[in-house]
Parts: C-alpha cells; structure tokens; sequence
C-alpha cells in the first residue's frame, strides 16, 4: 500500500516509521514552516525508530509538495494536534481523488467532519473516504532530528476508528484492524 502521513511531528514521524516497517512505501509531508524533520528525513533517506517500534524506516518522499506526497497513494494519514486538520484538508483538496481514503488521527472534535467540510464534500459523499481515530496510537518523542522515540503503541481496543458512512464501513473497519495489526 502507498500511504502518505501530513505532519513531521512526533505522532506524524512514528506513524510513517511504523507503516514504512511494515513494509509499505510511504511519503511524509508537512508545511514549510516545519523544516527540521523533513530535512533531516530527506537526507538521511528515513527516520530511525526506537522503543515499541525498532529499526530504520525507509520514507519514499520527505518533503514541503502536497501534491507529490498525496499523488497515488491508497492511504493519507493526518497526524497533528486539532488546529491542524482544516490546513491539512485545504492544503490536499486540489489534489486529493476519488477513491483515496483518508484518517485523522487523532480526530479531536470531530475531525473527519471538519476535514469533509473543508474538502468541500457532503456528508453522505463516498467518493473520498474520511475517517478519524480516537487519540493518537503512539506515546513517542522526537529525540533529534530524524529520530523518535516510541515508548508505547497502542494496539487492540485502546482507541478506535470512526467512519462516517456506512457505503464503505468494511473496508474501513478491515483497514483499522490492519493498523492495530502494524508491529
């Protein structure tokens, strides 16, 4: 699967270590106002992972284009605290297509709707699926840049998944099931 992750964060560089671990090709985007990590990523083709997760993670494309992040792939991830979510959709809406699926983790506040308004869709719209995740499922820390620390991941029924319509509600639950699967 391709997934890109929004966001160079601490839950945003544990997300793309831990899908690119296991064993999916995977882009990291964030704004250019966030430099460091997408620097540090691109240059050393990858971030290191430690704790919960081990090992060096691969990452495809690390960089400040939306448009090359999202383009193809199966999978986006938005990973950042709440205030994030509406630039994460607006930035992706010229670019996002039919049929990709996307997840807010953590959804915060109802942050699949939030992201289906600023896309511009209708609720009951399934030409892109929007889902959230009830928190973040890594406890981790940037330890510099290009590193971060995984001190837990949660798995099983420790969070959930919520999807906003029914038309596609086994796919999504099979995608979340996956997602507590990752090691």
């Amino acid at each position: 699967m391709k997934v890109a992750i929004l966001g160079s964060g601490n839950g945003g560089c544990a997300a793309a270590a831990d899908w690119s671990l296991a064993g999916h090709e995977v882009n990291l985007f964030d704004f250019d106002k966030f430099p460091t990590q997408i620097n540090a990523v691109k240059k050393q083709g990858g971030i290191h992972v430690e704790g919960d997760i081990e090992g060096f993670a691969p990452i495809h494309y690390a960089g400040h284009s939306i448009e090359k992040a999202i383009s193809n792939v199966d999978l986006i991830i938005a990973v950042g605290p709440a205030f994030s979510t509406e630039p994460f959709a607006e930035a992706v809406k010229p670019f996002i297509t039919a049929g990709q699926n996307v997840i807010v983790s953590p959804g915060s506040c109802g942050g699949a709707l939030l992201f289906k308004k600023a896309l511009e869709l209708d609720f009951e719209d399934t030409t892109i699926t929007v889902a959230e995740t009830s928190t973040l499922p890594y406890a981790c820390r940037i330890t510099k840049a290009g590193h971060v620390h995984v001190y837990l991941k949660l798995k099983g029924d420790f969070y959930y998944l919520l999807y906003l319509h029914q038309k596609r509600l086994k796919y999504m639950i099979n995608l979340f099931l996956y997602m507590n699967a990752l090691k």
